[in-house]
């Protein structure tokens, strides 16, 4: 999971006890800044400025520390930088500020974290200014404590996120800097009070503890928290062209070098990896994108008709032949012809497509005169043509004229980064403006091996989408097909040859489903100590 992925509609969602807004499963108020202005000033005004500023304080820092472990239970991160991005855009989405960073330093393992940058639109700040004059200090109390409850909870040990100038003061924006606690070497007096009540240990275990009953009693309730990283452009999508992995990454960078090429390309893969999207997006890179693209499944042609379809033929060449009709090959023009499941085409005409290639020229069924031919050939496949020809049921010399660049497209489950982009995309196509997902369909479907790739993912939203309707799209919305075969065994899983991290992370996930969530008994099982496990848990490594 990548910060990015959150989406703003899907953080607030009416659906507590009475209809109430939700934030990860947990009831929330909504407070204008003008009563929190007075709300400060009464404080100030009663407790005086130096407690009152370190309740705002603390307040930021709990909500931030519950909002990190929150984020780590709903979610697999993709990294622990990934964790601590997200709280970057949930604050924007809180309306505390939008937050830009100009440097981070973050290695969890080897204790080394900084952080600098800006808050722009700081909500203390703005409204500062509207009750009173320019600050002679700076006034984001709130805001820092939840940067550093936030950070805090990533690190697993304290961090202060301080504030170095404010808007308040006459500056343009808020500025900020975060590390470790002790790396500040301020005296005792001028630690920030707010991370003096408990210890950073007894302050998550606490928390969690709290979360964690929260979401058992509201468990059909739980929300997907999710929020716009900007409106910067993503590679993720080129029109129909989706993905985000480094592998569908390398396949397009391939796609687009030789789509100004006239070089024949072999597309292999299995069914449904979207082969044919791949050659879409070859003819619309090409400088042939003006002329026509016709495609032809040659496994769904009878073997009688599928030269004519291919080639053309003449008047009276067989009973039906009415008139002349031109083929393919030729009605291609200076376009794009796109051979599907060419290993299912048969051996005789195997040798007439071989010539066509070789001499660019086809001949009608039946006719004479030879006609040139001008269109790219592109030819996908999910039979691996290699042992066809060592069978001796595809010509070698026709694979080697095909192959001249081979593009291989490897299924969804080699390249599970593009199953959520995929499902929000066909989210999106099926029902605009949709809620989205809960993390619990989010986790089934991007553990699922998807057999049938991206045709059996579009299908499963579909149907999904159709019995959610207005709702979030849950587990049980998925065909019964995916909800079980996300289950797999342990052979199952061995026969996919995972890494060795890949295999940990799915046995103690299989472990934790085994303990029915219980860490505990999933820990004695494994033979680790609890806190091992709850360390791997928050930091996204489970």
């Amino acid at each position: 999971m990548l910060a990015e992925d959150l989406r703003s509609r899907e953080v607030l969602v009416s659906k507590g006890s009475g209809g109430f807004p939700v934030f990860a499963s947990s009831r929330i108020m909504v407070m204008g800044t003008r009563s929190l202005g007075h709300m400060q000033e009464d404080m100030i005004g009663i407790l005086g400025e130096k407690t009152a500023t370190t309740i705002m304080g603390r307040h930021g820092y709990e909500a931030g520390m519950a909002t990190a472990m929150a984020m780590a239970e709903l979610y697999d991160w993709d990294s622990d930088i990934e964790w601590f991005k997200a709280g970057v855009v949930l604050r924007s989405m809180a309306g505390l500020a939008h937050e830009k960073l100009s440097s981070l330093e973050f290695d969890r393992e080897a204790s080394v974290f900084h952080v600098k940058g800006e808050w722009r639109d700081s909500l203390e700040a703005t409204q500062w200014l509207r009750q009173h004059d320019q600050s002679s200090d700076v006034v984001c109390c709130l805001l820092s404590g939840w940067a550093s409850g936030y950070a805090s909870a990533c690190m697993g040990k304290e961090i202060w996120v301080k504030e170095t100038s404010c808007r308040a003061q006459g500056n343009r924006g808020c500025r900020f800097e975060g590390r470790p606690a002790e790396e500040w070497s301020l005296a005792p007096e001028d630690k920030p009070h707010f991370l003096d009540r408990n210890s950073m240990e007894d302050t998550m275990t606490r928390m969690r503890h709290q979360l964690k009953q929260a979401w058992k009693e509201v468990e059909n309730h739980r929300v997907e928290i999710q929020s716009l990283r900007g409106q910067l452009e993503s590679p993720e999508a080129t029109e129909n062209f989706v993905y985000r992995s480094e592998e569908m990454e390398r396949v397009r960078a391939l796609a687009e070098k030789v789509a100004s090429t006239g070089s024949t390309v072999l597309i292999t893969g299995e069914s449904g990896t979207g082969k044919e999207v791949l050659v879409r997006y070859i003819h619309r890179n090409s400088d042939r994108h003006d002329h026509p693209f016709l495609a032809i499944d040659c496994a769904a042609i009878p073997k009688n008709l599928l030269e004519s379809e291919l080639f053309g033929h003449v008047k009276g060449a067989f009973t039906g032949a009415e008139r002349d009709k031109r083929g393919l090959f030729v009605a291609a023009g200076s376009g794009t012809l796109f051979l599907d499941e060419i290993g299912e085409l048969p051996l005789e005409l195997q040798a007439k497509l071989l010539r066509a290639l070789q001499e660019r020229v086809v001949r009608p069924v039946g006719g004479i005169k030879a006609e040139e031919i001008n269109a790219r050939i592109v030819a996908a496949t999910n039979r691996d043509l290699g042992e066809m020809v060592t069978r001796g049921s595809f010509r070698e010399d026709l694979y080697y004229r095909l192959a001249v660049i081979p593009i291989h497209v490897p299924p969804l489950r080699q390249r599970r980064q593009d199953i959520l982009p995929l499902a929000r995309y066909f989210l999106k196509c099926f029902c605009p403006g949709h809620s989205g997902f809960t993390p619990e369909f989010v986790r089934k479907i991007s553990t699922y091996d998807w057999p049938g790739n991206i045709r059996e993912l579009e299908n499963a939203v579909e149907h999904a989408s159709v019995l959610a309707g207005k709702e979030q799209l849950c587990p049980e919305h998925l065909p019964l097909s995916v909800v079980k075969g996300s289950d797999t065994s342990i052979s199952e899983m061995m026969a996919a040859w995972p890494t060795e991290a890949e295999l940990i992370r799915s046995y103690v996930k299989r472990v934790l489903k085994h303990t029915n969530e219980n860490r505990t008994q999933a820990a004695q099982i494994l033979n680790i100590n609890a806190s091992t496990l709850w360390r791997r848990l928050i930091s996204g490594k489970i």
